[in-house]
């Protein structure tokens, strides 16, 4: 039954207990509606999956079922449950069967606790939406949702109205980053071996040549004129170029720097097929006349927290002035903050907001978020510089 809000329980200070479970991060976190954090808590599998080279759906159940209970105890042992208004809980995409760890451990909570709405959230709206816990960001706004599983390029003009520029045609460029890092075998490097993928790949990157060699992005990106994403053929030739140079740590032909050149080459391939799509997107806003899309642009998810990728599409952002809005690294990543807030928002706008839990709740591996309008995108045809800092008086391929 969706819940009949009263004006008065709509406006009051609101109380929203999160939980997500969509990958391999056990995490929970109650916020209010005045934008504060009251507690939170998270348990990462890293050092579970890292042997295995990739996130392994079994483990990551059985470290969620492990976890979920001290995880929601620690963030509320100094809160009262009456307190609490709903729980928010990630439905939807991820890890079905991570998913089904936190839907069924919230069936249980509210069943003890039978006051509780519930308000099931969409994880990559979640992500879209945390820079208005973080800055005071009026809709609309244009966001880069980059990750480990997803690459969405859109437009948030409400809690619920999302359209969809672009999107991953194959890979996300998280993913690129993780298995280009397995292959160079930095989960050995001493000085990055704790760290996931994507970010030893950065440290490293931030004292090598990214010039020493060359990688073409996907000959999807070069032939489409879109703000859609590939990452799957730039993967394949990283992997030749590691096999054909031996670059890989432990390699008795690659030394240090050489592991520090590639990195950066990584890089800058995979930040600049993202930076092309966001600079397309702004000349459609302008061509299209929807300025007020384009007035800011928000990057969120774990590769959002690049330091890289930031200041390339901060440059960008100002060259257009443009601006720019991250939100703290710690809530690029998954949190259950970020689901707690898309859970305050929705039920200010009694959006999906449930008094009982319905009987069946299904996880989905996969949700495209919003309406897709890429193909609109596509028929404007539009070109833009493969460096765009070469644009003023200097020759520049166009793509």
């Amino acid at each position: 039954m969706i819940r009949n809000l009263s004006i008065n329980r709509i406006y009051h200070s609101l109380r929203i207990l999160g939980i997500e479970t969509s990958c391999d991060d056990t995490a929970a976190a109650v916020v209010d509606s005045q934008r504060t954090i009251l507690s939170q808590a998270c348990r990462n599998q890293l050092k579970y999956h890292q042997p295995w080279g990739g996130i392994v759906p079994s483990i990551a159940k059985n470290h969620h079922y492990e976890n979920l209970v001290p995880v929601v105890a620690e963030v509320m042992k100094d809160i009262e449950w009456n307190t609490i208004d709903a729980i928010a809980t990630s439905v939807k995409p991820g890890l079905v069967i991570s998913l089904w760890q936190g839907i069924n451990f919230t069936r249980q909570l509210l069943q003890k606790y039978t006051h509780l709405s519930f308000i099931p959230i969409h994880h990559m709206e979640a992500h879209a939406l945390t820079v208005r816990l973080t800055h005071d960001v009026p809709f609309p706004y244009m966001v880069l949702l980059a990750s480990g599983g997803h690459c969405i390029l859109g437009i948030v003009e409400d809690v619920d109205k999302f359209y969809r520029l672009g999107e991953t045609k194959d890979i996300a460029p998280g993913e690129a980053f993780d298995k280009s890092a397995r292959e160079m075998k930095l989960h050995e490097h001493p000085l990055v071996q704790d760290m996931a993928g994507g970010a030893a790949m950065g440290y490293l990157a931030r004292e090598g040549d990214e010039k020493r060699y060359q990688l073409i992005t996907s000959s999807y990106s070069a032939k489409m004129k879109d703000c859609s994403f590939s990452f799957g053929g730039m993967l394949s030739q990283i992997r030749r170029v590691i096999g054909k140079e031996s670059i890989y740590y432990g390699s008795s032909s690659t030394d240090e720097q050489k592991l520090k050149d590639f990195a950066a080459c990584i890089q800058a391939s995979i930040v600049r097929h993202i930076e092309t799509r966001v600079h397309r997107a702004i000349l459609f806003c302008d061509t299209i006349q929807k300025s007020q899309w384009k007035q800011r642009l928000v990057l969120a998810g774990g590769v959002a927290s690049n330091l890289y990728l930031r200041q390339r599409i901060n440059d960008l952002c100002s060259h257009y002035g443009i601006e720019l809005v991250c939100p703290p690294v710690e809530f690029c990543t998954d949190n259950g903050v970020m689901i707690a807030w898309n859970g305050i928002e929705r039920y200010r706008r009694n959006l999906n907001v449930f008094e009982r839990m319905p009987e069946i709740v299904v996880p989905e591996g996969r949700s495209p978020l919003g309406s897709d309008i890429s193909e609109q995108v596509c028929a404007y045809d539009l070109s833009v510089p493969f460096d765009w800092k070469t644009i003023l008086g200097k020759k520049h391929v166009l793509l």
